[in-house]
C-alpha cells in the first residue's frame, strides 16, 4: 500500500513510500514492524494489571483474557520430532568416554 491516509480509528496515520507514518511524522519501515504483536500484548497486560490495582475493594469486572504462555523444551521437541518422522532414532548426546580431556594450559598448573 502507497500514499494512503487512513481512516477511522487509525485517522492520522498514513502509509508514503512504502512506510507507515504516524501522527507525530515518525516513519516506521516494514522491520520496524516486527516487535509490534509483543507491544501490543505487553500494552494489554499493563492495562490490565493498573486495572487490578486500581479496583482491589470493588467486585471485578470482566478481565481481558489472559492466555497463559507455555514453555517449549526446544531439546524434546526436535528429538519427538526426529522420533515421529524415523522411528528407531534418537538424538542421543555423544557418550563422555569418547570425549577427550584437555590438558590443563600452562597458567592453570600450579
Amino acid at each position: 500500500m502507497r500514499d494512503r491516509n487512513l481512516t477511522g480509528p487509525w485517522a492520522g496515520f498514513a502509509f508514503k513510500g512504502g512506510r507507515l507514518v504516524t501522527p507525530e511524522g515518525r516513519e516506521l519501515e516494514p522491520q520496524d514492524l516486527a516487535w509490534l504483536s509483543l507491544t501490543a500484548t505487553l500494552a494489554q497486560e499493563w492495562r490490565r494489571m493498573m486495572a487490578e490495582a486500581r479496583a482491589p475493594a470493588r467486585p471485578a469486572r470482566k478481565a481481558l483474557p489472559r492466555t497463559p504462555a507455555d514453555v517449549v523444551d526446544l531439546g524434546m521437541a526436535a528429538r519427538d520430532r526426529a522420533e515421529i518422522h524415523r522411528p528407531g532414532c534418537w538424538l542421543a548426546p555423544p557418550s563422555t568416554d569418547a570425549l577427550p580431556i584437555p590438558a590443563p594450559r600452562p597458567s592453570q598448573q600450579g
